[in-house]
């Protein structure tokens, strides 16, 4: 039951909030939970893609909720120095990425979403830093109330760690006005989607809906 005003995000490192979500749809693979931390609800949040989780997550944190983003977490492997940045750069050696530089998370997009075989590849190296990285975050949090914003929640299994599951859903013509809006092509909207449950699907597994 946590109240407005109640001590902020316990997060560790503060990293900069990711660019709009769905640059290669943060997700990822659920290896070994072991446990759990104790004296944490956790609760999942997704949606599909433009339905507005992100907003979402800014008003659970008012309410003095601790947010994760997994995109942001996503995005963090992309910098220099990262331990998964030169696999990342050595497995698309067609983008021709300085190793002085950030990885450019539209280059990665442009090549991810038109070919699903190298999206899996991306997953396969990306998911598990994520994974250990909102472990951490968890664990760090000082919050009893952890909400962990992972698009494809489901889809990695990551629901199974949470106590409860928010679906945020918007009309579909509203989202991609949205994702129009903030410079997103009719076919980066449809690529995205495709990678992603049907969010009827989501609904019917979700504990509660926004």
């Amino acid at each position: 039951n946590f109240q407005p005003g109640q001590k902020g995000n316990g997060r560790g490192v503060q990293a900069p909030r990711s660019a709009p979500c769905g640059y290669f749809c943060g997700g990822f693979m659920v290896q070994k939970l072991n446990s759990k931390p104790t004296g944490k609800t956790i609760i999942g949040l997704t949606g599909s893609f433009g339905s507005g989780k992100s907003t979402a997550g800014h008003f659970f944190e008012e309410l003095g909720a601790c947010v994760i983003d997994a995109d942001k977490l996503a995005h963090e492997a992309l910098l220099v120095g990262r331990s998964i940045f030169e696999t990342i750069r050595g497995e698309f050696k067609e983008a021709g990425f300085p190793a002085d530089k950030n990885l450019d998370p539209q280059k990665l997009a442009a090549i991810i979403f038109k070919n699903p075989a190298k999206r899996k590849k991306l997953e396969a190296i990306v998911h598990p830093y994520v994974f250990n990285r909102i472990t951490e975050e968890v664990a760090e949090a000082e919050e009893p109330v952890v909400v962990v914003e992972v698009p494809l929640l489901f889809e990695s299994g990551y629901d199974q760690f949470c106590d409860q599951v928010i679906v945020v859903k918007t009309a579909e013509p509203i989202a991609k006005q949205r994702l129009l809006e903030k410079g997103f092509t009719q076919e980066d909207i449809q690529n995205r989607l495709k990678a992603q449950m049907p969010l009827e699907e989501k609904i019917k597994k979700a504990d509660l809906v926004i």
